[in-house]
């Protein structure tokens, strides 16, 4: 059993990229060339982001993922290395190519995204560990990898651990399959709207948890956190801040929401906790590299208060 002083453990399942991001003044309005202030290369991935995210908060992270047998491949798994995320189930697929990204981030922090991802990326989770690691406390399945994660949820479904799902927008019905198994479906806003075809939170809300007997909510951006609580909805604030780079902002969220619930945290405690680790990482660009490390974000927190 998890003593109070023990840092939480959490799995995360997904993808593992590589990013490029660049800082440009605004987004162009038609064709043309566009000279970047800045550029960075950095690791990206809603479940790679949300491992670093555990990590650099003190939690204790596994992440389970593919990537091509590429020089990039390579180099994604060296940086999660770097901050103490455990790749050892991590695999490179032979002749395949790892996913990248390029970013491009205006002045006020928004961000443009095209991204390439290897069709014949095998998505076959059988090579997976039947089992889950002894003594973890939450897992935490994005949505890229959607034949892993139902795997992998129902696995923390049957062992009663909770389980997060990073509710996204996707091209397929990934949502609608998942979220039955998870005990937290934390949405975006898009997502939330795409399943329940309407723009009210409420109604949004409403409709996602006829689909599960799980907790449901949805991430606003400027707007805060709001998700159902014994029928009512509830509401956390955003905290105010200047944001310069939004990537990962939403994986930053997840990651320490996942590591609150290992902690022991209810969801509003939670929420409070990932929506200041998000806002914190929104004021420093770089995606990943913006992350903060927990006593950075007590600082922050204690300063806002």
């Amino acid at each position: 059993m998890r003593k109070p002083t023990d840092p939480g453990r959490v799995l995360c399942v997904g993808v593992a990229v590589l990013d490029n991001m660049f800082a440009i003044d605004h987004f162009p309005a038609e064709p043309t060339k566009v000279f970047a202030r800045n550029f960075r290369q950095v690791g990206g991935g809603p479940a790679a982001n949300a491992a670093v995210t555990i990590a650099r908060l003190g939690g204790k992270v596994s992440l389970w993922a593919r990537v091509g047998d590429d020089g990039i491949g390579a180099g994604v798994i060296a940086e999660l290395s770097h901050y103490k995320v455990d790749t050892s189930t991590i695999r490179r697929v032979p002749g395949r190519r790892t996913g990248v990204s390029a970013v491009m981030v205006d002045e006020n922090g928004e961000r443009f995204i095209i991204a390439f991802a290897d069709r014949e990326l095998d998505a076959d989770p059988s090579w997976l560990p039947s089992q889950l690691p002894d003594e973890i406390d939450t897992v935490l399945c994005d949505v890229r990898w959607p034949a892993a994660s139902e795997k992998v949820l129902r696995m923390a479904l049957e062992n009663r651990i909770p389980s997060v799902l990073d509710a996204d927008l996707t091209n397929d019905d990934a949502v609608e399959r998942l979220i039955g198994l998870s005990s937290h479906a934390v949405f975006s806003a898009p997502a939330l709207r795409r399943l329940a075809a309407t723009d009210d939170i409420e109604g949004g809300l409403r409709a996602a948890q006829s689909q599960t007997r799980g907790t449901v909510s949805v991430t606003l951006g400027a707007d805060g956190f709001a998700w159902l609580e014994h029928g009512e909805v509830r509401r956390i604030r955003a905290f105010p801040i200047e944001a310069v780079d939004t990537l990962a902002a939403g994986d930053v969220f997840h990651g320490a929401f996942a590591l609150a619930l290992a902690e022991g945290h209810s969801t509003e405690s939670a929420g409070q906790f990932a929506g200041a680790a998000a806002a914190l990482k929104c004021t420093r660009w770089g995606g990943r590299a913006g992350i903060p490390t927990r006593e950075e974000l007590d600082e922050f927190i204690t300063e806002k208060a």
